[in-house]
């Protein structure tokens, strides 16, 4: 079985240098290590887990979510027993078959809906951002909110994913304009008195 981290770190309970940098660089989290331990430990129960390579796991509130490589999805899912025990100890499984590309996921998770468009922010540091715009008539077909999608995409895809409906932009600019008007009569307001 492959994992995010390496079968040796796993048994020696520590990581090396390249799997540490992984670590400190945010490519693999705490719960990838202690998901690949427990996975570890399974294969022993369940043999055709040698032939699974398990790319990122995360813990999403009350989800579990596993990107595997293609063709894996139906390996894990073949061994009931065991997607079972999962589900009773994590939550919810979801199962995502990877490299995930940021359109294909988050057109999985609202379907049927579909996204207006994908904006990326880069910060001084390097970091990305990845702004997904989506349609305020799609609102009610989306079976996740704003916050559960941003979650479930950022844990997916290893990187921070905002999701915004068009008509809250709209509204942000409105009282943003409002504001300022308020503050611009207020100002006038002062420089009247102090005459």
């Amino acid at each position: 079985m492959r994992l995010p981290v390496c079968n040796f770190d796993l048994e020696s309970d520590m990581l090396c240098p390249n799997c540490q940098a992984r670590l400190d660089r945010g490519e693999i989290t705490q719960f990838d290590i202690e998901f690949s331990k427990l996975m570890l430990k399974k294969e022993e129960e369940h043999p055709r887990l040698e032939n699974l390579t398990l790319l990122r796991a995360a813990k999403v509130g009350p989800r579990l979510i596993l990107v595997v490589k293609k063709k894996n999805k139906e390996l894990l899912l073949s061994e009931e027993s065991l997607v079972q025990e999962l589900i009773d100890q994590f939550g919810e499984l979801i199962l995502i078959e990877g490299p995930a590309k940021l359109r294909t996921v988050v057109r999985e998770f609202i379907f049927p809906a579909n996204e207006v468009g994908v904006n990326n922010l880069y910060s001084p540091d390097g970091t990305k951002e990845s702004i997904v715009m989506l349609r305020e008539e799609d609102r009610e077909r989306i079976k996740f909110s704003k916050d559960e999608l941003r979650s479930i995409i950022s844990a997916i895809m290893g990187e921070s994913v905002l999701f915004e409906y068009q008509d809250d932009r709209r509204k942000l600019v409105k009282e943003e304009e409002i504001k300022d008007e308020f503050e611009q009569r207020m100002k006038e307001l002062e420089e009247h008195r102090a005459r």
